[in-house]
This record gives structure tokens, sequence and C-alpha cells, in this order.
């Protein structure tokens, strides 16, 4: 009896088996067998192709650009993502140091003699890459807007679009930066102390991503974005009719939107930015893309003030009412107002101030069909016409008799470090005790820990801070069902009157595989 191998198989048996391979032995398989190669691409296009991500460097968006002209890979690329960072704030090891070799205006490049050859062939690469970056990147991200106007009309299955920075994401080429200059160019490195003379990357990125796609007949469902300065991107440079055409069919939308600390270069001009953002402008270009996504399903939202201030300290020092200056509070309020979001279904809400009121007027459009609510980070106070002393305030109590009573749908609920005006929400009747004010830093009011020694755990307090997470997060529920809107509910009940305002407190690391879920694969 002849002896059957796997590549006598049907394609279709065999588009089952190759799911069980390992990477290499897919990619040694199709290399040496065009019947496999051809069995085999469904799964091999799926697994290797639907989502992937690029560095903004050339080497990296050529990959995307052979990849939309691949006639059979590019029916399965769906979700694209780029890594802004390119050794943004970070200078390589391999380069000279400035305090150790000054610089001669008359031979700058001389220092680089001082150089071991290692190290010079490193930096050399590090200068081209940086050289090849900045071009892309220059005049508000032109040249990249230009490459994917080429690109993303190639592909018709593209549905999420985004940016990812961190180290845990690998986009494409980043290893072979590292190997080239011995640096990993995806860490930021220490962030300015000062003003900046341009939009950051990810906002220069976002602008060239709005305009790329407003050139497709693509239908985005998901857009998410890194920290963009979006209310400093001057309207002319990204007008609300391109902003309508590129996310018109955007159903979900996470955006992490800051404020820039810029300053005009030797007077020039701006360039296509607004440097000083007037009180009444907070939130105005967070307004305009909200007004351009009329079929959003799902919000994820993040507003940070600029790098000058901290969300965990008030902007006048000891004077909890400043937060209703701040920028999150400002922009939180325009928006609620002005773009007010109906039918969502899920909400993440990080790092916002604003009031009672106001969160109620943004959940109460949604209340009939939000299903998961993730809120951590949030500072609520109380509505102004309602401000009570410090010592009788629980601003959060209309919000849970609200999602208790009024959102039926609600099967998912994650809370994570509320605060107050002047402290923190606590789920537990007897929460960790505050610590002295001597062990505590002056300006957040958390603890200054001792790891080990006396006091650590000793049962006089501090070493719950490291011990009892219960008391600033709770979890409840899950996928769905009659079962979690239940629990949820029967939850909130007890929230109503089961949580306490106390003072700062301490928080930790939270898991990023529950906060961050990628719902990207989902059948919509």
């Amino acid at each position: 009896m002849a002896r059957t191998t796997i590549l006598d198989l049907p394609s279709e048996l065999i588009a089952s088996i190759v799911a069980n391979l390992s990477d290499n032995d897919i990619f040694a398989t199709r290399l040496a067998n065009r019947h496999f190669e051809r069995a085999s691409l469904s799964y091999y296009g799926k697994h290797f192709f639907r989502k992937k991500g690029f560095m903004l460097n050339t080497p990296s968006l050529n990959v995307l650009r052979h990849l939309s002209e691949h006639e059979e890979l590019r029916k399965y690329v769906q979700h694209i993502w780029f890594n802004p960072d390119c050794f943004t704030f970070v200078m390589p090891a391999c380069g000279p140091d400035d305090q150790e070799m000054p610089p001669d205006p008359d031979d700058p490049d001389g220092k680089l003699l001082l150089l071991s050859p290692s190290d010079r062939r490193r930096y050399e690469a590090y200068r081209e890459c940086m050289r090849d970056h900045s071009s892309l990147m220059r005049s508000s991200g032109a040249k990249v807007q230009e490459i994917l106007t080429e690109i993303l009309p190639k592909l018709p299955k593209l549905e999420v679009v985004g940016m990812r920075r961190s180290e845990d994401h690998a986009p494409w080429g980043w290893a072979r930066l590292r190997d080239a200059i011995g640096e990993d160019p995806r860490v930021l490195g220490p962030i300015p102390t000062g003003p900046l003379h341009h939009l950051s990357g990810p906002t220069r990125l976002f602008i060239a991503i709005i305009h790329s796609l407003a050139t497709t007949n693509a239908k985005l469902r998901r857009l998410y974005t890194d920290a963009i300065d979006i209310d400093n991107i001057n309207p002319s440079l990204l007008p609300q009719s391109i902003l309508d055409k590129a996310c018109n069919s955007v159903w979900y939308l996470e955006i992490n939107s800051t404020k820039a600390w810029l300053a005009k270069r030797n007077g020039r001009s701006d360039g296509g930015y607004t440097c000083n953002l007037e009180p009444e402008n907070y939130g105005a270009g967070l307004v305009r893309l909200l007004n351009a996504t009329r079929h959003l399903k799902e919000i994820g939202l993040q507003i940070f003030p600029d790098r000058k201030q901290s969300h965990m300290v008030a902007p006048s020092s000891r004077d909890p009412e400043s937060w209703r200056t701040s920028y999150q509070y400002i922009c939180m309020d325009k928006l609620t107002r002005e773009a007010p979001l109906e039918h969502l279904e899920r909400i993440k809400l990080e790092k916002i101030s604003t009031s009672t009121s106001t969160l109620l007027a943004f959940l109460a459009p949604s209340a009939q069909t939000l299903r998961s609510l993730k809120i951590r980070d949030v500072r609520l106070l109380s509505s102004p016409s309602t401000s009570q002393s410090a010592d009788d305030e629980k601003p959060w109590t209309p919000i849970f008799t609200f999602l208790h009573r009024s959102c039926p749908n609600l099967h998912y609920l994650l809370l994570y470090h509320l605060l107050h005006s002047t402290g923190g929400v606590s789920f537990t009747p007897n929460p960790p005790v505050p610590l002295p004010p001597l062990q505590t830093d002056p300006t957040t009011g958390f603890p200054n820990p001792t790891f080990g020694g006396e006091g650590d755990g000793d049962g006089d307090g501090e070493g719950e801070w490291f011990t009892k997470y219960e008391h600033l997060a709770l979890q409840v529920g899950d996928v769905g069902g009659e079962r979690d809107v239940q629990a949820v509910k029967r939850r909130l009940a007890a929230l109503v009157d089961g949580h306490w305002c106390v003072g700062p407190i301490f928080t930790y690391a939270m898991d990023d595989a529950v906060w961050f879920t990628d719902t990207s694969d989902e059948e919509w």
C-alpha cells in the first residue's frame, strides 16, 4: 500500500492541519512545496498578516507597501498599527558624549574619529535612521501621509488602524534597528522638561493617518491613538470635512488626548499648530473628532494635562477647587455639551477630572445600550450647585445610583482607583489606615513605603498598602448574559452606600490584560 503524506491530502484538510504546526515548520514547508504553499495560504495570511505593526521608517513602510501590492496576501490585512517612536528622546550610548567632547563648529564630525570602530558604525546607523525618520515626519508627517495614501486604498479588508507605543509590542523592523545600533528604538526615553517646537510624533502620525484614510473607500471600524495634541492641531491642517470622511464609519474609538507644551522657534510661524491654547478652546479638537464619529458604539477616553502638570496634583497647590480650571475638567465639560455620544455599548474612561453632573450627562445618552464600563484614575468633584464640605462629600453616589437604576444591560463593571477632590474612594469598610504625614509624598499624599525592616507589614497598617487591593479595585461581571447583568446590579446596589471617601490612596500597577482588551477580531 502506498504511503500517504500530508501533501497527498485535500487542500481543505491541509488548511486545517497547518494550524497545528509551528511557525518555522510552516515557513519551511511552504518554501519546499508549491502544493502546500497554495493549500496553506488562507491560514498563513490570517495568522501572519491579519494584524501587523510597523515602525515609521522607510524599510518598515516598504514592507507594508509590498504587502499591499501582493494580490493574495493583501486580502488578509485587517488591522495595522504603527509605533510612533524611533529613539524619540534617546541618544544611544554609541554616540559621542558632548560633555566630554564638545562639538567643534568648524568640524562637527571630527569627534566621531574618537569613537571606536564599532561605536562609529552604530552611530552612523543611528544618524541614518534618524535622518530617514525625520524626513518622513517633517511638515506634520507629509511624507508618511503620501505613503499611506498610496497604500491604504489597496487593502480591501482594512478595518482597524492604530498606534502602539510600548516595548511589549513588536513592529516590523525594530529588532534590525536594535541590532544595528545597539539599543531598542521603541524606548521613549526621558521626556523633556521644557517646551517643544513641533507637534508630537503621535500627533503628526494621527494627521497623516486621517488624511490618508479620507482617500480610501474602506469602512474603518476601529481607530486608536497614543497621546495626541489634538486641540493644538490647527483646523486648517485637519479640516472637519477630512475628519468626517475618514471617521464616519468608525464604531470603536480609543483616544488619548493631551495638551501640548509648545513654543515658536525664533519667532517663526507655527506651521499648523496652536502654541498657547486658551481655556475656551480646551477640548475643541476632541469635539471635532467626536462629531465626525456619528456611528460610534465604543469609546476609550483618556485626557492628560500637558507635561508641566500631573493629573494627580491640583493646578493650584492645596486648592481642590482648582481642579475645575484644569484641562481635563474643561475638556470633559465641553465634549459632553457639544458632542453627546448616544447608543454607546462600551465605555472606558481614564485620568479624567470632572463633576458628578458632567459624568452623569456623559453617560445618560447611552443608559439603555451600555454593556461594559471601565473607569480608572478618574477624579469626581461634586457638582458646583451642590458642593458640600470635604467631610460630607460623596460625589460617586449619584453615579452608582444611576448605573444601578438606569442601565439595564450593564453586564461588566471595572472600577479602579476612583478619586474625589482630596483623596480616593475605598470599596471596603476598613481601608488601610492613612500613613503619618512624614511617611507620605508631600505633592500626592502617596506613601513612601519601606521595603523590609521594622514596620513593614507588621500589622500597624503600613504593610496593608501592598496587600489589600480590594479597597481600590472592583471588578464584576463577564462576557454577558442575564447572570452577569444581575451580578452587576447587585454589586451596584451595595455600592450606593458601600463606598467610602478617604484620603489619598496608594495605587498599584494594574494587569494590562484586564484594562486593554483587544476586540478587533470580534464579529461586528
